[in-house]
């Protein structure tokens, strides 16, 4: 027998989107007025005390959840808001909200075909679209994972079984350790301003962190394509197999793209795979300008695998990270990483699941089809290029401004990385060891970026460079970010914040 609540199912979802929509627009609306905090910060402790998380015997129905969902738009960081500038992501627009309530609706699973038959041939789609973008060719394609780190991890287990499928049955004993087998140690080649999810791949692949060989970088924090070469060959004179090359397009820190076009004729010499690590710097292959003048992206077509993230420099709702590949698209992962489950893979080429490390898969290819069809190619391009001029701006503003200290000049990207110095110190820092600059510099940063953080007006993040104090790292990224209101703005508070505190006590 149906119970009177599941029936009443349409009439409770109806109450509740009314209620939504209201909330829903007033928490945008005050994220995009320019007036309203990023977030109302209060620490662990106080936060306990503002929000119920408790968690009842008896369902508190609609009044207590809704109550709980307003406190919960209330207490959050408003990522509408175009002063949320810490992380590599800013706020969605309206149609990834309604990509997420369909999603929702559905309630889908993309790992076979037949119970997602829309969904799954979106995926399909959207990421032939990309890969031909990246010019990959009619063959390209790929598949949708859990974020970039698990994007990544995909293409290293990939290319492991790819190269040495023997490793998928015997497991992974190189030479010397079995003395005819047909590999030596594995290395992994990535510079050393790649993201630490290569790092944690090695570690679930059981390669371990020894097996990662980090190349340095130029002055403008790129790959070193010579010194890749030279530290393959004395791989290899160890009688160590490389194995995979990992180039980074838009660094998490600097915003530094390495030289794919130059890396990929390494990688064919030494039959390595390629992968590019474009999580970050990847989507800017919808601009234009990023493709034809440029160039920060030459070479993409060449790698073996590629890794995109249109949840951040597109603003495509968390997560929703592709792995794109020119070798027939997500058959190669299927043919590469299947495992016989005949109770769930039929052997419909249509079912994307086998060629993950999962099994159920949430639709996120949606969300990118959406995006791209609202908006188009160029309207996803000229997002791209409005945050890197705005991010080119504030570069002018930072280097004319008193007091503030670029640490890349030009920016290489849409992050600005800067320094600052309050008058008062100014007349101390000749007089500083080497060390003791990093040290009171480093810290500097460090308790302006705590003070201005906790005002809530601006949301930013800081950073460190091997050898260097930190610096904070400014991400232009939201469409709706005002040069003079907000960056201007910001080393207007950093400026004060650094007034009000008494820096003879802190250094």
């Amino acid at each position: 027998m149906v119970s009177q609540k599941q029936t009443d199912a349409v009439a409770e979802l109806d109450e509740m989107l009314h209620r939504m929509h209201k909330l829903v627009l007033k928490h945008v609306k005050e994220g995009q007025n320019g007036i309203n905090p990023v977030v109302n910060y209060l620490p662990p402790d106080e936060l306990y005390k503002a929000i119920d998380l408790t968690l009842p015997k008896q369902g508190a129905g609609i009044e207590g959840t809704f109550q709980l969902i307003k406190n919960t738009l209330d207490y959050s960081v408003n990522s509408w808001n175009p002063r949320f500038m810490d992380k590599l992501y800013a706020g969605t627009n309206p149609i990834g909200v309604i990509s997420e309530f369909l999603l929702g609706v559905l309630n889908g699973n993309c790992h076979v075909y037949h119970v997602s038959p829309v969904l799954t041939l979106m995926e399909i789609e959207v990421t032939k679209a990309t890969g031909r973008l990246l010019g990959m060719g009619e063959e390209s394609g790929g598949l949708f994972c859990a974020g970039g780190s698990a994007s990544n991890m995909l293409a290293m287990v990939t290319a492991r079984n790819k190269l040495f499928p023997s490793i998928k049955t015997e497991g992974y004993i190189p030479r010397p350790y079995r003395a005819h087998a047909a590999y030596g140690k594995l290395k992994i080649f990535a510079s050393t301003h790649c993201h630490y999810s290569i790092d944690k791949a090695a570690l679930v692949l059981g390669l371990g962190l020894d097996s990662i060989i980090k190349v340095p970088t130029d002055d403008q924090h790129r790959m070193r394509v010579d010194l890749l070469e030279q530290l393959i060959q004395e791989s290899i004179a160890r009688d160590e197999t490389p194995f995979f090359i990992n180039a980074t397009a838009g660094t998490t820190v600097m915003g530094a793209f390495d030289p794919i076009q130059s890396i990929s004729a390494v990688a064919k010499k030494y039959n390595c795979w390629l992968h590019v690590d474009g999580s970050w710097g990847g989507s800017a292959i919808f601009s234009r300008k990023v493709r034809e003048k440029l160039g920060l992206l030459d070479g993409s077509g060449l790698a073996d695998t590629f890794t995109l993230n249109p949840h951040k420099l597109l603003g495509v709702p968390l997560q929703c990270s592709m792995l794109i590949t020119p070798h027939k698209g997500h058959l190669l992962f299927a043919t590469t990483n299947t495992l016989q489950a005949d109770y769930l893979f039929h052997g419909n080429p249509y079912d994307l699941g086998p060629g993950t490390m999962g099994c159920g898969r949430r639709p996120d290819a949606l969300k990118f089809f959406l995006a791209w069809k609202f908006y188009g190619e160029n309207g996803l391009g000229a997002r791209v290029d409005r945050a890197i001029e705005a991010a080119a701006r504030f570069t002018d503003l930072v280097r004319s401004r008193p007091g503030f200290e670029l640490v890349a000049d030009p920016s290489a990207f849409c992050q600005v990385c800067f320094r600052y110095i309050p008058p008062v110190l100014a007349p101390q820092i000749d007089g500083w060891s080497e060390g003791v600059r990093r040290e009171n510099l480093s810290r500097i940063v460090q308790v302006l970026h705590q003070e201005v953080n906790h005002t809530g007006d601006f949301l930013v993040d800081h950073a460190p460079l091997s050898g260097q104090a930190h610096f904070f790292r400014i991400v232009i990224n939201a469409p709706t970010v005002n040069v003079y209101r907000d960056l201007a703005g910001l080393l207007d508070a950093i400026e004060d914040a650094s007034k009000a505190v008494d820096w003879s006590k802190i250094l």
